[in-house]
């Protein structure tokens, strides 16, 4: 097999190969069919060649080489069906032949003449060498060469004609067809003319390469899915050939100079100076390829229309900026229309119910445009996660989702559909509409589209993020302004971060004085405590404490807690305050008021108590004159009425500690001395009614501000109304504990208990349950504790003894000592 038939061979194999893949790309297009038809007649022409060089005798090869000049006139015909057929893309066959009549009327004419000496009187093989046979012509060959020639103007003024009346992917394939069929053809004229001028046979050996070369254009334009523009494919194809010629000619010469710089050291060259070449080859590839496709550029203009490369800064301008969604809608959008020349754009959000809803639209349309999940369109983007234009959905091999998306698109008007994906979930499906110049969106296009849609994907979810982030802001700014309580909240390095509308309010201090500020800013006992919170990693709850507020100093009462992370470390504290300024006023009115309302109890109470002294006073007065002369009268006399005095006196002074209790002196005291001194009077009592103790007092943290010798007295008359309850004997049980800034003392007997309606009064003044008592203990130890900021409660059952709980707030060890 000699080199012709080899390339013979190539060509019948790359065009039966193309052609089936055109056709099978989308077998019930007229367009990829008509391709096939016409790269048959190719075939046939190729086949005809490989014919001649095995035939031998001169009337065969004469035959032979006329068939094949015959078909070769067939071929324009091809370019002119597809042409008709790109026009008109549902075309009959019938109209076809009818519009193409005159066209076959002269390729019959020149089939015809073909088969006459006329054209060619004789061909045949010189020697057995040869691989192409010369051909002796006749003076039809100028009428060939013209019908040849005037179909290569045809070619050239279909082009206005593809211009004028076509627009998007129509006029691609047209201008494809074009540029497949003037590459192809001037080649194949060139090889033609050169082989018969210079009568050197042998370079139309060629020949066979300029269909694969033609078709290969055209089928590009034909059947690929994404197509690119025609002036993006010729500056490639452009920068290719030039890459090549340089790269080519830099090997050339390396190895020239090479040569002739290794003969003063070597004998042989040859290899050294390939090697070197190739090396510099290799090391100029990434930088020549860079310059030809920069030189290409400007060759075609028209290519540079789009840049990618600006279109990604613009867009890295507008994504950086996080703000609202509807903003980023506009932004986006506005960028895609300024990019790829689109009149319109519409952009659909998926709402909770999985639809697709019109969220942004420019500009504006009375229509909205609804997406339902189940449809074509949906599902092909979800599938394929890249755009679709009504250009590729026409090119794809038809199905029920094909079409079915092809038609959602047409009836929409839109040219392109990109979906957009947040985690592999279809949110926003963004629809172009034709371009107003006709042109396509190209494969470029495309994916710069996609790149695009990728990246709003992730700018919506930040501005989700971000609204969700400012909502959330704005809320917690609410809800903490509308809290009762001041709030201070305070990092791991010592810095304020949060500070209500009720904490300025209360401390006197601005947001902007204090917020991001360190806590030194705050009044000191609100920094010792939150100091001591980040130091020891624990909270507190209501501490009482005063804050200097402008000439005065304020109460509050304050809780606090620490805050950690995932993994335990303390990363802040905060502080809940409440202003006790009214709380204060109010205990104090109502322990006047409680005064107040007892002093109509004392004063019937003090009548029934003094009176009956009183009465015994006056019976022995009026007695007095007739029997003073008695001695053992007036001996009864003076004793009786010093009892009777003293047991008024004792009445009074109990009630006047009760009314106006003494003022009492504050200091750190130890309430387990307090309590311990307590017991130790209540031995003698213990003793007498044969009661025992049971003493816990196992509160680690026991000091308080108190008054000594007034807690001493209250905790007295506790545990004489517990001993005097347990008058058969029993157990009397003293105990405390520490419940966070509070102590507790609880005093438990054995004794009778007390009722329900014995309870309710239990702290009355003169309510008492016992024969001898006045009724006084309980209220003024009930005095002295509140006077203290105590708290006393009694639980009882008729018969189940009694336990009073005392409650007292404690004081940090730290403040005695910085105090």
């Amino acid at each position: 097999m000699n080199t012709f038939q080899i390339i013979i061979l190539i060509g019948l194999t790359g065009n039966a190969v193309i052609g089936m893949l055109v056709w099978a790309s989308n077998p019930a297009r007229r367009l990829n069919r008509y391709f096939l038809l016409t790269t048959f007649l190719i075939i046939a022409w190729l086949l005809g060649l490989f014919i001649i060089t095995i035939q031998e005798s001169v009337v065969s090869v004469t035959f032979w080489s006329r068939q094949v000049s015959a078909t070769a006139s067939l071929l324009p015909l091809g370019f002119f069906i597809l042409r008709l057929v790109v026009l008109q893309p549902y075309i009959r066959l019938s109209q076809l032949c009818y519009k193409l009549r005159y066209l076959f009327v002269a390729v019959t004419v020149v089939v015809a003449l073909c088969q006459t000496d006329f054209f060619l009187s004789t061909a045949y093989f010189s020697n057995q060498t040869e691989t192409i046979p010369i051909v002796d012509y006749g003076a039809g060959l100028a009428l060939y060469i013209l019908f040849f020639v005037l179909t290569a103007v045809g070619m050239v003024f279909s082009i206005f004609d593809i211009f004028k009346n076509t627009q998007g992917v129509q006029r691609t394939e047209g201008q494809f067809l074009l540029l497949g069929w003037l590459f192809g053809f001037s080649f194949g004229v060139f090889l033609f003319a050169f082989s018969n001028l210079s009568g050197s046979p042998e370079a139309a050996r060629f020949l066979p390469l300029f269909p694969l070369v033609m078709n290969s254009f055209v089928a590009y334009g034909i059947a690929t899915h994404r197509i690119l523009s025609v002036s993006v494919v010729l500056q490639r194809l452009t920068a290719f050939i030039l890459m090549t010629i340089y790269l080519a000619s830099l090997y050339l010469v390396t190895v020239w100079l090479a040569d002739r710089l290794f003969y003063m050291v070597v004998e042989e060259t040859s290899n050294l100076s390939h090697l070197l070449a190739a090396l510099v080859v290799a090391f100029s590839v990434i930088p020549a390829q860079g310059l030809m496709k920069n030189f290409s550029s400007r060759l075609f203009f028209a290519s540079k229309s789009f840049d990618i490369d600006q279109m990604l800064e613009e867009t890295r301008h507008i994504f950086q900026e996080v703000s609202s969604e509807d903003k980023l809608l506009a932004d986006f959008s506005s960028l895609v229309i300024q990019t790829f020349k689109t009149p319109r754009v519409v952009l659909l959000r998926i709402d909770p119910d999985g639809v697709y809803r019109q969220r942004y639209v420019f500009p504006e349309q009375e229509s909205s445009v609804l997406l339902e999940p189940h449809i074509g369109l949906i599902k092909l983007l979800k599938r394929d996660h890249q755009p679709f234009t009504i250009d590729t959905l026409e090119r794809m091999r038809s199905s029920r989702l094909i079409d079915g998306a092809r038609k959602e698109l047409n009836s929409i008007g839109a040219a392109v559909a990109v979906g957009s994906f947040a985690h592999k979930k279809l949110e926003t499906v963004i629809l172009l509409f034709p371009k107003s110049t006709g042109a396509i969106f190209d494969a470029r296009e495309q994916r710069a589209l996609q790149i695009l849609s990728d990246q709003l994907a992730v700018a919506l979810e930040n501005s989700s993020l971000y609204t969700a982030v400012q909502d959330g802001k704005l809320y917690n700014e609410t809800l903490l302004d509308s809290m009762a309580s001041g709030l201070v909240a305070v990092d791991e390095n010592h810095q304020i971060t949060v500070f209500n509308q009720r904490a300025q309010a209360i401390t006197g201090l601005s947001f902007e004085h204090v917020v991001n500020h360190s806590v030194t800013m705050l009044p000191g006992a609100m920094v010792t405590a939150i100091e001591a919170i980040l130091q020891t990693g624990s909270g507190f709850r209501d501490k009482d404490m005063t804050i200097p507020v402008g000439t005065g100093q304020v109460p509050i009462r304050v809780s606090g807690s620490v805050f950690h992370s995932h993994t335990g470390k303390t990363i802040g504290a905060l502080l809940v305050f409440s202003d006790m300024t009214l709380l204060r006023k109010m205990e104090d009115q109502i322990r006047r008021t409680d005064r107040l309302s007892s002093i109509g109890t004392l004063s019937a109470g003090m009548a029934h108590e003094i009176k009956n002294p009183l009465v015994t006073i006056k019976t022995f007065t009026e007695l007095l004159p007739n029997q003073y002369s008695d001695d053992e009268f007036r001996n009864t006399f003076f004793d009786l009425v010093g009892q009777e005095v003293q047991r008024i006196d004792a009445i009074v002074n109990r009630l006047l500690n009760f009314a106006r209790p003494a003022n009492v002196s504050l200091k750190p005291v130890l309430f387990h001395d307090v309590v311990k001194n307590s017991l130790r009077l209540m031995e003698q009592q213990l003793t007498k009614y044969g009661i025992k103790l049971e003493e816990s007092l196992v509160a680690s943290h026991h000091l308080v501000m108190a008054d000594a010798d007034q807690l001493n007295q209250a905790f007295v008359n506790l545990f004489l109304n517990a001993i005097q309850a347990m008058e058969s004997g029993g157990v009397l049980s003293v105990t405390t504990t520490q419940l966070r800034s509070k102590i507790r003392l609880d005093i438990r007997d054995t004794g009778c208990g007390l009722s329900e309606e014995q309870r309710k009064h239990i702290f009355d003044p003169f309510f008492t349950t016992k024969e001898e008592g006045v009724g006084l203990g309980l209220s003024i130890s009930y005095g002295i504790i509140q006077e203290h900021e105590g708290v006393v409660d009694v639980e009882s059952e008729k018969g189940q003894g009694a336990v009073f709980h005392v409650e007292f707030p404690l004081i940090d060890e730290r403040e005695v000592v910085n105090g």
